[in-house]
């Protein structure tokens, strides 16, 4: 056997000698301001805590999050969060979770890029974390790529479709949820190819993801030969849409392409159906299904795309492992989303062979090929992207009823 094989052994014994020489060191000054030395049972029980308190530090495995925990887009977040400690926690109780246990540590940035930033700043440099996780939003996830440069830091699962994080490839870079251009693609396919639709718009975030959310729509409509679409914007975090609401009212379209987060959009549904203007209207994942749905007074030819199975009614083994951990809890796409997002993380953890690192992760994660209850989740060193199937439903007052999965990995 080569002499590197006993390395881990070897540093295992010197990092175990560090901590004799502290515990003496302990005792000594024990000794000197008490004149009174330990006794064993104490010598003994300090030893303990310090080894305990080395081996978690060495093997538990911290994940940072900055998402929305308050403010108008509150419920993704709350949500998305929640689906990970659920899955977390049951993890950290198996075998390889007791070895190394995985915590998330979460701050809130209200859905707002600059708080983003100075999060993610304290996670990397305070917190000192593994990876970034689950993190909520387009433009929050803008905001920091300079940093996810600069600390050349894991960035995983962010709950967003922006282009930007997945092409070109970024070694450090991984995403679970489908792309904003699949969602894209899915809803022109319906409405333009199928119902025969022509006269659209789009009703948009003005921020990173409404720029971003827009170009896919742009492709989908152009490489249809529609070309001359009018864009409403809005601004993020408020739900101040007369300006877009008025003219959608004059274009009365016939379908409505939207870009943004439950309150605004909700807003927009009802002011148009209240005016007679009977246009559908769809939106993408990101919006919020469910918390959409609370805010409706009128349902007729809305539709969402979504990137989650149902929570409450599918039979794939995965949902239903979600929907018993989460023991009677509101049931969600977004915290779905998460419980996923989470596995999967873990999944890699516990494929790494010796030490857990950047790079080991990477090189591990690269080469993931899994069923995970019924979800087959691929990555590769060309590809980053572990999920691209986008299910169109129609929301009514019972909830959402699908309409057709006309997309594929």
């Amino acid at each position: 056997m080569p002499a590197f094989a006993f390395l881990p052994q070897i540093l295992y014994i010197l990092k175990l000698i560090v901590l004799i020489i502290r515990l003496l060191g302990h005792a000594l000054v024990n000794m000197q301001e008490t004149n009174s030395p330990l006794s064993p049972v104490q010598l003994i029980s300090t030893a303990c805590l310090l080894l305990a308190s080395f081996t978690l530090s060495s093997t538990e495995i911290k994940l940072g999050m900055s998402t929305a925990l308050s403010g108008p887009t509150k419920n993704l977040g709350l949500q998305v969060r929640q689906g990970a400690e659920t899955y977390f926690k049951q993890y950290n109780q198996s075998e390889k979770g007791r070895k190394h246990p995985i915590t998330l540590i979460s701050y809130d940035d209200g859905y707002e890029p600059h708080d983003t930033v100075i999060n993610t700043i304290k996670l990397i440099e305070d917190d000192k974390v593994f990876a970034l996780f689950g993190y909520v939003g387009t433009p929050t996830s803008k905001a920091i790529m300079p940093l996810l440069e600069e600390h050349n830091i894991i960035y995983f699962s962010p709950y967003t479709g922006a282009d930007f994080l997945r092409s070109p490839i970024k070694k450090n870079i991984f995403n679970i949820r489908a792309s904003y251009y699949t969602e894209a693609e899915t809803q022109v396919e319906y409405f333009i190819d199928q119902l025969n639709l022509s006269k659209a718009a789009l009703f948009i975030q003005a921020d990173a993801f409404g720029l971003t959310a827009s170009k896919g729509y742009k492709n989908a409509l152009s490489a249809r030969g529609i070309s001359a679409i009018e864009q409403l914007r809005y601004k993020r975090n408020t739900s101040d849409i007369a300006l877009a609401t008025e003219r959608l009212k004059q274009l009365n379209p016939e379908v409505i392409f939207c870009v943004g987060t439950y309150e605004p959009i909700a807003k927009l549904i009802n002011e148009l159906r209240a005016a007679n203007i009977n246009s559908h209207i769809v939106m993408l994942s990101f919006v919020g299904a469910q918390s959409l749905i609370k805010r409706l007074k009128y349902f007729n030819n809305v539709y969402v795309t979504l990137v989650m199975q149902d929570p409450h009614e599918s039979q794939l083994p995965i949902v239903k492992d979600y929907r018993k951990a989460m023991a009677g809890q509101a049931l969600s796409h977004e915290s779905l989303e998460g419980y996923v997002d989470a596995a999967v993380f873990a999944a890699i953890v516990s494929s790494i062979k010796g030490e857990i690192n950047h790079k080991s992760f990477i090189r591990y994660a690269e080469q993931l090929r899994m069923d995970l209850g019924g979800l087959p989740i691929y990555f590769s060193e060309y590809d980053h992207q572990g999920l691209n199937k986008a299910y169109l439903n129609q929301i009514t007052p019972a909830g959402l009823k699908p309409v057709g999965d006309k997309s594929a990995k």
